[in-house]
C-alpha cells in the first residue's frame, strides 16, 4: 500500500458520490394504533365471555380462547405502536417548535444559556 504524497486532507476526495438523504419511516399514525387498540379489546373481551359462558361446545371454546390470545397479541402491539407515534409526534412538534425558535430574530430571538 503505496501513501500519495501528493494529496492533502483538505482537498476533496475524487469520489463523485452525492449525498442523499433517507427519509425516516415514522412509524403507524396515531388513529391507525388506537383503532387496532380498540377493536382488539373489543374482540378479546368478546371471546373471552364466550370461553367463561361455558354454553359452547369444546371445540368452539377451543377456537375462542385462540380468538382471544391472538386479539390480546394484537391489543399489546396496538398499544405499544401506541405509544411509540404519540412519541414520534411529541419529538416532531418540539423540531418544529426548534425550527421556529431558531428563525426567530431581533427581541423574539433564542437568547444564549449562561
Amino acid at each position: 500500500m503505496e501513501l500519495a504524497t501528493d494529496t492533502h486532507m483538505t482537498e476533496p476526495s475524487s469520489s463523485a458520490d452525492p449525498v442523499t438523504l433517507r427519509a425516516v419511516d415514522q412509524g403507524m399514525s396515531i388513529r391507525l394504533a388506537a383503532a387496532i387498540s380498540v377493536v382488539s379489546a373489543i374482540v378479546v373481551a368478546g371471546a373471552s365471555y364466550a370461553v367463561i359462558a361455558a354454553g359452547l361446545s369444546a371445540g368452539m371454546t377451543r377456537l375462542s380462547a385462540l380468538l382471544a390470545l391472538l386479539a390480546f397479541v394484537a391489543l399489546v402491539y396496538g398499544l405499544i405502536e401506541l405509544s411509540l407515534a404519540v412519541i414520534a409526534t411529541s419529538a416532531e412538534r418540539r423540531r418544529q417548535q426548534r425550527e421556529v425558535s431558531e428563525r426567530r430574530q431581533g427581541d423574539r430571538a433564542r437568547k444564549p444559556k449562561r
